[in-house]
Protein backbone atom coordinates (compact mmCIF):
# COMPACT_ATOMS: atom_id res chain seq x y z
CA UNK A 1 0.00 0.00 0.00
CA UNK A 2 1.48 3.36 -0.57
CA UNK A 3 1.75 6.24 1.67
CA UNK A 4 -0.76 9.06 1.00
CA UNK A 5 -0.24 12.00 2.59
CA UNK A 6 -3.44 13.61 4.54
CA UNK A 7 -4.14 17.12 2.93
CA UNK A 8 -4.21 19.46 6.42
CA UNK A 9 -7.33 21.53 5.91
CA UNK A 10 -7.81 24.13 9.29
CA UNK A 11 -11.52 25.29 9.55
CA UNK A 12 -11.18 28.63 11.59
CA UNK A 13 -12.95 32.12 11.81
CA UNK A 14 -14.45 33.87 14.42
CA UNK A 15 -15.60 32.50 17.66
CA UNK A 16 -19.47 31.50 17.42
CA UNK A 17 -19.49 30.81 13.71
CA UNK A 18 -19.86 27.41 13.30
CA UNK A 19 -16.52 25.66 13.41
CA UNK A 20 -17.18 23.38 15.39
CA UNK A 21 -20.42 22.26 13.64
CA UNK A 22 -18.59 21.79 10.54
CA UNK A 23 -16.13 19.28 12.30
CA UNK A 24 -18.76 17.11 14.27
CA UNK A 25 -20.62 17.23 10.60
CA UNK A 26 -17.38 16.00 8.74
CA UNK A 27 -16.53 13.56 11.31
CA UNK A 28 -20.39 11.94 10.89
CA UNK A 29 -18.94 11.47 6.81
CA UNK A 30 -15.67 10.03 7.99
CA UNK A 31 -13.36 12.51 8.01
CA UNK A 32 -10.55 12.88 11.04
CA UNK A 33 -10.86 15.68 12.29
CA UNK A 34 -9.13 17.57 16.09
CA UNK A 35 -11.21 18.76 18.15
CA UNK A 36 -10.66 22.36 19.18
CA UNK A 37 -8.07 22.37 21.62
CA UNK A 38 -8.52 25.92 23.78
CA UNK A 39 -11.90 24.54 25.07
CA UNK A 40 -10.05 21.71 27.17
CA UNK A 41 -7.75 24.24 28.80
CA UNK A 42 -10.59 26.88 29.02
CA UNK A 43 -12.56 24.03 31.15
CA UNK A 44 -10.10 22.86 33.12
CA UNK A 45 -9.52 26.78 34.05
CA UNK A 46 -13.00 27.25 34.89
CA UNK A 47 -12.64 24.20 37.12
CA UNK A 48 -10.15 26.19 39.41
CA UNK A 49 -11.96 29.17 39.46
CA UNK A 50 -10.26 31.21 36.41
CA UNK A 51 -13.30 32.98 34.73
CA UNK A 52 -11.27 34.08 31.46
CA UNK A 53 -7.25 32.24 30.99
CA UNK A 54 -6.84 33.87 27.60
CA UNK A 55 -7.34 37.53 29.31
CA UNK A 56 -5.60 36.74 32.59
CA UNK A 57 -2.68 34.99 31.65
CA UNK A 58 -2.85 35.46 27.62
CA UNK A 59 0.54 33.94 26.64
CA UNK A 60 0.50 30.74 28.97
CA UNK A 61 -2.97 30.22 27.80
CA UNK A 62 -1.29 30.89 24.05
CA UNK A 63 1.97 28.08 25.11
CA UNK A 64 -0.64 25.56 25.92
CA UNK A 65 -2.64 26.13 22.94
CA UNK A 66 0.39 25.71 21.33
CA UNK A 67 1.22 23.11 22.62
CA UNK A 68 -2.01 20.89 21.80
CA UNK A 69 -2.33 22.15 18.18
CA UNK A 70 1.18 21.39 17.46
CA UNK A 71 0.69 17.74 18.76
CA UNK A 72 -2.49 17.47 16.66
CA UNK A 73 -0.66 19.00 13.39
CA UNK A 74 1.60 16.32 14.55
CA UNK A 75 -0.71 13.36 14.48
CA UNK A 76 -2.11 14.03 11.18
CA UNK A 77 0.85 12.94 9.26
CA UNK A 78 0.87 10.48 6.61
CA UNK A 79 -0.86 7.67 7.26
CA UNK A 80 -1.36 3.83 5.04
CA UNK A 81 -4.34 2.68 3.51
CA UNK A 82 -6.16 3.44 0.39
CA UNK A 83 -9.32 3.83 1.95
CA UNK A 84 -8.87 6.67 3.78
CA UNK A 85 -10.00 9.74 2.81
CA UNK A 86 -7.29 12.31 1.58
CA UNK A 87 -8.79 15.59 4.29
CA UNK A 88 -7.75 16.00 7.54
CA UNK A 89 -9.55 18.69 9.32
CA UNK A 90 -8.55 21.03 12.49
CA UNK A 91 -11.06 22.86 14.15
CA UNK A 92 -8.85 25.94 14.52
CA UNK A 93 -4.90 25.87 13.59
CA UNK A 94 -1.60 27.13 14.88
CA UNK A 95 -2.22 30.36 13.01
CA UNK A 96 -4.97 30.84 15.29
CA UNK A 97 -2.82 31.13 18.34
CA UNK A 98 -0.54 33.90 17.26
CA UNK A 99 -4.06 35.73 15.27
CA UNK A 100 -5.41 35.82 18.68
CA UNK A 101 -2.01 37.40 20.50
CA UNK A 102 -1.75 39.99 17.83
CA UNK A 103 -5.27 41.04 18.17
CA UNK A 104 -5.07 41.95 21.44
CA UNK A 105 -1.45 43.50 21.22
CA UNK A 106 0.38 41.06 23.42
CA UNK A 107 4.27 40.70 22.90
CA UNK A 108 5.74 37.13 21.99
CA UNK A 109 8.14 35.28 20.92
CA UNK A 110 7.74 34.69 17.40
CA UNK A 111 10.56 31.82 17.55
CA UNK A 112 8.40 29.64 20.31
CA UNK A 113 5.68 30.25 18.00
CA UNK A 114 6.78 29.34 14.78
CA UNK A 115 4.76 29.10 11.81
CA UNK A 116 6.84 28.16 9.09
CA UNK A 117 7.20 24.42 10.13
CA UNK A 118 3.28 24.47 9.87
CA UNK A 119 1.89 24.76 6.30
CA UNK A 120 -1.94 23.87 6.31
CA UNK A 121 -2.84 22.71 2.85
CA UNK A 122 -5.49 24.95 3.10
CA UNK A 123 -8.10 27.20 5.54
CA UNK A 124 -11.69 27.08 5.36
CA UNK A 125 -12.51 30.55 7.03
CA UNK A 126 -16.39 31.34 8.04
CA UNK A 127 -17.12 34.60 8.57
CA UNK A 128 -18.91 36.33 11.19
CA UNK A 129 -22.78 35.51 11.83
CA UNK A 130 -24.49 37.30 13.96
CA UNK A 131 -27.65 35.31 13.87
CA UNK A 132 -25.67 32.06 15.05
CA UNK A 133 -23.77 33.92 17.77
CA UNK A 134 -23.90 32.81 21.58
CA UNK A 135 -21.73 33.64 24.06
CA UNK A 136 -20.99 30.47 26.19
CA UNK A 137 -19.37 28.94 29.23
CA UNK A 138 -15.75 29.24 27.53
CA UNK A 139 -16.92 31.99 25.03
CA UNK A 140 -16.57 34.93 26.50
CA UNK A 141 -15.83 37.46 23.61
CA UNK A 142 -19.32 39.58 22.54
CA UNK A 143 -19.97 39.56 18.74
CA UNK A 144 -17.58 42.76 18.00
CA UNK A 145 -14.42 40.94 19.39
CA UNK A 146 -15.66 38.03 16.96
CA UNK A 147 -15.69 40.39 13.93
CA UNK A 148 -11.78 42.08 15.10
CA UNK A 149 -10.40 37.95 15.87
CA UNK A 150 -11.99 37.08 12.53
CA UNK A 151 -9.92 39.87 11.11
CA UNK A 152 -6.78 38.98 12.30
CA UNK A 153 -6.99 35.20 11.75
CA UNK A 154 -7.28 35.64 8.25
CA UNK A 155 -4.56 38.30 7.86
CA UNK A 156 -2.67 35.57 9.33
CA UNK A 157 -3.30 32.84 7.39
CA UNK A 158 -2.60 35.22 4.59
CA UNK A 159 0.64 36.52 5.44
CA UNK A 160 1.58 32.63 6.12
CA UNK A 161 0.76 31.95 2.54
CA UNK A 162 -2.25 29.29 3.32
CA UNK A 163 -4.68 29.40 0.62
CA UNK A 164 -7.63 30.60 2.27
CA UNK A 165 -11.35 29.61 0.95
CA UNK A 166 -14.21 32.12 2.48
CA UNK A 167 -17.41 29.89 3.11
CA UNK A 168 -20.30 31.68 2.94
CA UNK A 169 -23.30 32.12 5.46
CA UNK A 170 -25.53 29.16 4.68
CA UNK A 171 -27.06 26.27 6.95
CA UNK A 172 -24.44 23.50 7.79
CA UNK A 173 -25.55 21.01 5.61
CA UNK A 174 -25.11 23.74 2.80
CA UNK A 175 -21.78 24.91 4.33
CA UNK A 176 -20.81 21.25 3.89
CA UNK A 177 -21.93 20.69 1.01
CA UNK A 178 -19.94 23.56 -0.52
CA UNK A 179 -16.91 23.00 0.98
CA UNK A 180 -17.13 19.29 -0.29
CA UNK A 181 -17.88 20.21 -3.28
CA UNK A 182 -14.88 23.22 -3.67
CA UNK A 183 -12.37 19.94 -2.07
CA UNK A 184 -13.29 17.84 -4.68
CA UNK A 185 -13.36 20.08 -7.95
CA UNK A 186 -9.41 21.56 -6.56
CA UNK A 187 -8.81 17.82 -6.58
CA UNK A 188 -9.52 17.22 -10.07
CA UNK A 189 -7.76 20.75 -11.64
Amino acid sequence: MPLIKNKKIVISGGPGSGKTTLVNLLRDKGYKCFDEYSRILIQSSQKKGETNIFKSQPLFFSEEVWKGREDQYKKSGPSLGKAQKPYVFFDRGLHDVVAYLECIGAPYDSQKFDLSNCAYDMALLLPPWKAIYVKDKERKEDFEEAEKLYFYIKNTYQKNNIPIVEIPIQTPDVRISTLLKYLDHGKNT
